[in-house]
């Protein structure tokens, strides 16, 4: 049995003993990738995880927010990064288990070895997140609050693109690229359209599609599906995907808008 399959065969029980820790941000890396592969396929589990994650908020934006001191703070960093990593949380998903899978796996790479099939993880990513509709980690009345969020979750700088006319930017979440950190930024226009933007590690996953075109000087790689659009481009040492609900020529334009406002005087994201 492939990894991918693996991964989607945990059950309800399981999901829902981990939807608090999902919403306080305590799932990570492989624990977060699993618990999201059932999401995309369960209902009732999406939208079990949909309303905790709004009930968090809505209690966390009825409360007041004390600050935290800075010298505290960074003592509770290090004492963090200084824990051993913790072991899986789904205790079947263990090398012994994986040894017949991974097998199978090398089988059908030796089979299929001279195909390139030119298919970017980090595009899977994107697109499944779009149409999961996740719930948000952070909701603020711009990017400036939503990015300032991900500093020391991420170790990237977050610069948001800048979405030409009255798009505004809604919030944003923490998620995964081949077990490195990523943020997702969800965009709105006053039509209804929904843009979402994932900013990853450039260097962590390549991007790659069998479409490709040159949009203001830049290589941007393109993949479409069922009411949706994918493109995907490098800018100043980080990976972009921007999916929207939208037609390649219509996400096009949003790109090219945003390359221009980008470089613009003073206009970097």
């Amino acid at each position: 049995m492939a990894k991918a399959d693996r991964l989607d065969n945990i059950g309800c029980a399981d999901v829902e003993a981990f939807t608090q820790s999902y919403v306080d941000g305590e799932l990570a890396g492989r624990d977060r990738e699993i618990y999201e592969r059932h999401l995309v396929g369960c209902g009732r589990c999406r939208d079990a995880a949909r309303f905790a994650g709004r009930m968090k908020a809505a209690v966390r934006g009825l409360l007041p927010r004390r600050q935290v001191p800075s010298a505290f703070e960074q003592r509770i960093r290090v004492a963090l990064s200084a824990q051993p990593e913790a072991p899986p949380r789904w205790p079947w998903l263990t090398w012994p288990r994986m040894v017949p899978a991974l097998a199978a796996m090398g089988v059908m790479v030796a089979i299929v070895g001279t195909v390139r099939t030119r298919h970017s993880i980090v595009m899977d990513q994107a697109r499944r997140t779009y149409q999961a509709e996740l719930p948000l980690d952070v909701a603020g009345p711009g990017c400036t609050s939503v990015t300032s969020w991900f500093r020391g979750r991420v170790d990237f700088p977050v610069h948001p693109p800048r979405l030409a006319g009255q798009i505004t930017c809604q919030g944003g979440r923490l998620v995964n690229v081949e077990d490195r950190p990523a943020a997702y930024l969800v965009y709105q226009d006053p039509k209804g359209h929904r843009v979402a933007v994932l900013v990853f590690d450039a260097e962590s996953s390549p991007i790659e599609a069998p479409h490709h075109r040159v949009v203001d000087g830049r290589e941007v790689f393109y993949r479409g599906g069922p009411g949706i659009s994918t493109a995907a481009y490098h800018d100043h040492g980080l990976g972009y995907v921007m999916t929207a609900d939208l037609d390649e020529d219509a996400l096009t334009r949003l790109l090219s808008d945003s390359f221009t406002a980008a470089s613009a005087p003073g206009g970097l994201h």
